[in-house]
């Protein structure tokens, strides 16, 4: 048996799976927590590690394989909503732009989960998403809105009977099963550990 850790990570709320492979996915663990509530961009990162280290930490429920959805390459940039010009000062500048500021946490959370598994010396792989929506969907789940996703992964969590509280437990269980399933790197392990 193998226990995998997968995670759908982000500063608003990270969904986490424990599965116990192979093993009855009805069993598969999960749980979440928040790490937005902390003040600055760098108290919420540490309160991101101090929170994750709980579940990698004990010795007795170590997870043996750690996979998690890779962060996005590009950050996407919107417009800004102009203030209202109340003086005619030219308050309608279409020339702002801004970023969503947890989606630059999304790197160096990712980091904090590397570091992790490399420090605990856990095997590990982050995944795409739409690599493991269209594993796991099947056609076109790779290229589902997020909002669809998110939707799918309650629908396969409810088919499978796994308990997951919210959409990102959901899609840390598909990210799970993915990992059981077509993780080539979780393949060569459990073949070295069965030898």
């Amino acid at each position: 048996m193998m226990l995998i850790l997968g995670l759908d990570q982000s500063i608003t709320r990270t969904g986490f799976a424990l599965y116990e492979y192979p093993g009855d996915e009805r069993h598969i663990q999960c749980g979440s927590f928040s790490s937005k509530d902390a003040g600055d961009p760098e108290e919420k990162c540490e309160l991101f590690a101090r929170q994750f280290k709980r579940l990698v930490g004990p010795k007795d429920r170590r997870p043996d394989f750690i996979v998690w959805e890779r962060a996005r390459r590009r950050i996407s940039a919107y417009p800004k909503k102009p203030n209202p010009d109340l003086l005619g000062l030219g308050g309608d500048d279409p020339a702002i732009w801004t970023v969503n500021a947890d989606q630059l946490l999304l790197p160096e959370i990712q980091g904090i989960i590397r570091g992790e598994a490399i420090s605990y010396r856990i095997p590990h792989e982050s995944v795409p998403p739409a690599t493991w929506r269209a594993a796991i969907y099947g056609k076109g789940g790779g290229k589902l809105s997020r909002a669809d996703a998110k939707a799918q992964a309650r629908a396969y969590c409810k088919a499978l009977r796994i308990a997951a509280g919210n959409e990102d437990e959901a899609e840390a269980a598909c990210i799970a099963r993915w990992a059981a399933t077509c993780s080539q790197k979780l393949r060569l392990l459990f073949a070295e550990a069965a030898a």
